[in-house]
């Protein structure tokens, strides 16, 4: 089961949500604050909604209720974000997937603090595989261990360490490969490598690794 969560960043950022919606069954879809809006103009029924929906008028607020089983409403002086609420429900349901959209672009401030909640040790301890998605970006977090992609739309592969250093990185299947080098955060050297190959493995030994697969 895949479960696709919509945040409330900016709607030109999305990717076709009806489109991905009518792709599969096996997939709930859940909104957090104006991203329970965005789902429900769209005509998608939620599972849920989580937020404390100051971004809505009592009007959109009606129009979620029609298309979301359930709404959790919450103060807007809390500790976690909508987003954070929204995942961690979603974890509760031992999911093989989460897919996030609308959690990038906009406010920079909240595009990070996002990315480091996919980030944190809470997060990499779950076992469920978890990206953002926009329309040029879909953004992943690894532990240490190996891994294996496939050619795909989003061409550009890049590599960041969240950790201070990133040991033992070993790329295979690139144009640019890699042998037990050491990644340092803050350094772009291993920014916008390619696949040349139809699938390709990467690995390392120790850090906290981001990647993020890109198109123009």
């Amino acid at each position: 089961m895949n479960i696709r969560i919509v945040a409330g960043g900016p709607e030109e950022g999305l990717p076709d949500l009806k489109a991905i919606a009518a792709m599969e069954d096996r997939q709930l879809w859940c909104g957090a604050d104006r991203g329970a809006l965005v789902l429900a103009e769209r005509g998608i029924e939620m599972e849920a909604a989580f937020g404390d929906f100051d971004s809505v008028t009592e009007e959109e607020m009606d129009t979620i209720r029609q298309f979301a089983k359930d709404v959790y409403p919450y103060p807007a002086e809390k500790d976690e974000s909508d987003l954070e609420l929204a995942v961690e429900w979603a974890y509760g349901l031992n999911p093989d997937k989460i897919t996030i959209y609308g959690a990038t672009g906009g406010r920079m401030d909240h595009a990070m603090a996002n990315m480091m909640l996919l980030a944190s040790e809470e997060h990499l301890k779950q076992p469920v595989k978890t990206e953002l998605v926009d329309n040029q970006n879909e953004i992943s977090f690894y532990e240490p261990g190996v891994y294996t992609i496939h050619e795909q739309e989003k061409r550009y592969v890049s590599f960041l360490p969240i950790s201070k250093e990133i040991s033992g990185m070993t790329l295979t299947g690139f144009l640019y490969p890699l042998t037990n080098d050491t990644l340092i955060r803050g350094r772009t050297r291993s920014i916008s490598n390619q696949l040349n190959s139809p699938t390709g493995t990467f690995s390392f030994t120790s850090g906290i690794l981001m990647m993020i697969r890109s198109t123009d």
